[in-house]
């Protein structure tokens, strides 16, 4: 396995992100305990939700994810792939597959996970889905421990890792755990959030303020207004870009992953947690011979002489809170999670 993530290029292409600081070295997500491989639980990690009642079978699902994992970081098996990810992730571990390769003269530690808080959110009939919190070096391939969250779902009777989520500078939303979800509706209906979210997110990447109309409807938060939101970041950019006679356009599609929509506590809504791709490109008409944009974006590897164009594509998570309707609120974007995937220079 070469690796299971590219940090270092993510803020550069994925420039339509608010609270940079905190996306700094952004990767997969999970849980934890303090395990190596194995081992006994530690503390929750900080802010994590206080774990459900009985969650040995989620527990194992997730040391079962670990070990498969660290097979394919230490010995280069991707063989459990398909029994351990779904979706979103399953998208980005066979990605890292085709790509993978032990370096040579050199081993490689597991990976680390700290902290585990599971959450098994309100349900009928058998649970479907369950959130694991904590802390972990995975996806930042060894460095950093970061707190993150994973969504499994069952498929095929089997939990798989589907979704990931970096902690909401706000920290994680109280999820429901108890009784049956709440039947009141919510201000989005799950099958409309990503549709709606690829609509305002790529106006927003077009550098235009957006306005209350036009964000609807999402509130005008840090995502979409002041320093580091995507507004903000996409027009500097764009400027800069444009300065050498390039050009740089964003856009967001749905994928055919599904929206979780998870009850929140005290029946005040759902968390939604869509999957989204992005795409990025630049243009260069006469050429352009540099090593860096000069957005700052490295340009794509292997590099030509000279560039005419380049495509970056990513996988990214949002999550949002979305209010009961009668609390006459808007939806707000609270988290994401973004992966690189292929980049092409030509």
């Amino acid at each position: 396995m070469n690796r299971i993530g590219r940090s270092g290029r993510i803020l550069g292409v994925l420039r339509s992100l608010p609270l940079t600081a905190a996306l700094a070295g952004t990767g997969l997500a999970v849980i934890g305990l303090t395990v190596t491989g194995c081992g006994g639980a530690a503390s929750p990690a900080v802010s994590a939700p206080p774990s459900s009642g009985d969650t040995s079978a989620e527990t194992a699902a997730t040391m079962n994810w670990l070990e498969k994992t660290n097979e394919m970081w230490t010995n280069n098996d991707f063989s459990a792939l398909d029994q351990i990810t779904a979706g979103q992730m399953r998208t980005i571990y066979q990605f890292e597959a085709k790509g993978a390769a032990l370096p040579a003269n050199a081993s490689r530690q597991p990976f680390q996970l700290t902290g585990l808080s599971i959450t098994v959110p309100c349900h009928t009939g058998r649970p479907g889905v369950f959130v694991a919190y904590g802390d972990t070096d995975v996806f930042d391939l060894g460095p950093v421990m970061q707190p993150v969250a994973m969504v499994f779902e069952q498929v095929g009777g089997l939990w798989k890792l589907a979704a990931a989520i970096n902690r909401p500078s706000g920290g994680w939303p109280a999820l429901c755990t108890q009784g049956t979800p709440p039947a009141a509706p919510a201000v989005l209906a799950p099958g409309d959030y990503a549709p709606a979210l690829a609509r305002v997110l790529t106006r927003a990447a077009t550098g235009a303020a957006v306005t209350t109309g036009a964000a609807s409807p999402f509130a005008v938060n840090g995502f979409f207004a002041g320093s580091g939101s995507i507004p903000q970041t996409s027009a500097s950019s764009i400027q800069q870009d444009r300065r050498v006679g390039a050009g740089y356009t964003s856009r967001f599609t749905m994928t055919s992953d599904p929206t979780f929509a998870l009850p929140l506590a005290g029946g005040r809504g759902l968390w939604l947690i869509a999957i989204m791709t992005q795409t990025n490109t630049y243009t260069a008409p006469t050429g352009f011979r540099g090593k860096d944009w000069p957005d700052g974006n490295p340009v794509a590897t292997p590099r030509p002489a000279v560039v005419h164009h380049e495509t970056d594509n990513f996988i990214t998570t949002y999550t949002a809170i979305d209010p009961l309707r009668t609390d006459d609120g808007s939806v707000a974007l609270d988290g994401f999670f973004g992966w690189p995937l292929a980049s092409v220079a030509s």
